[in-house]
């Protein structure tokens, strides 16, 4: 458990962009406007931050049935595979903010890369964060699993401060090198959990 603790808490220092700088790109570098039949319509800033939520309730059956059906195939991946995906899906998520700030129009992208972005990363929150909590549940020893339950948790801790680290660049760099710094640490937080399946094979027995 401690092993991941590092790799984890990078995973949600990019993840929890999406309340940093992502809200600081959809207000003063996205174009919000929806044309619907002649009628011109401006999305509000802060209702992009639910579209997180919205996509964890509307994706969690789906990803289940998927699982489920890799299952029966045996084909299903393990759980530090599903983590390290999770970390590659904040990558994938990032690198499309990447590109929408490389194509940006006057400095404004379209919602839909935004968008794009936020069903990316709530897949790969998916992927990692209720996996990784059963990881936790399932190799604790019983008389530790509330303290390493809790040292878990502080993965989210540190995260959200090294967020707020990395977020207090976003004025100092162009926003193409900051969405890749940011996938960067991503890949890097998939690449240290991939890496940690052959010591915690034994031990995980998935």
């Amino acid at each position: 458990i401690f092993l991941l603790t590092i790799p984890v808490a990078l995973f949600w220092a990019t993840y929890e962009q999406q309340g940093n700088t992502i809200a600081l790109w959809a207000e003063d570098n996205t174009d919000r406007m929806i044309q619907l039949s002649g009628f011109a319509i401006e999305i509000p800033t802060t209702w992009f931050q639910a579209f997180n939520p919205f996509m964890i309730f509307a994706f969690t059956p789906l990803l289940i049935a998927v699982w489920a059906w890799q299952g029966r195939r045996r084909h299903e991946p393990s759980t530090l595979t599903k983590m390290a995906l999770g970390c590659f899906g904040l990558t994938a998520g990032n690198l499309i903010l990447v590109a929408a700030a490389m194509t940006a129009d006057a400095d404004k992208a379209s919602w839909l890369w935004l968008f794009a972005y936020f069903v990316v990363i709530t897949i790969g929150e998916l992927y990692l964060s209720p996996v990784s909590l059963s990881l936790v549940s399932k190799i604790a020893p019983a008389r530790t699993a509330s303290f390493m339950m809790a040292v878990w948790l502080g993965t989210s801790f540190g995260g959200n401060l090294l967020a707020g680290y990395l977020g207090s660049y976003w004025s100092a760099m162009e926003k193409p090198a900051f969405f890749l710094m940011i996938a960067a640490l991503a890949t890097l937080a998939g690449l240290l959990i991939a890496g940690a399946r052959r010591p915690l094979r034994g031990l995980l027995n998935d």
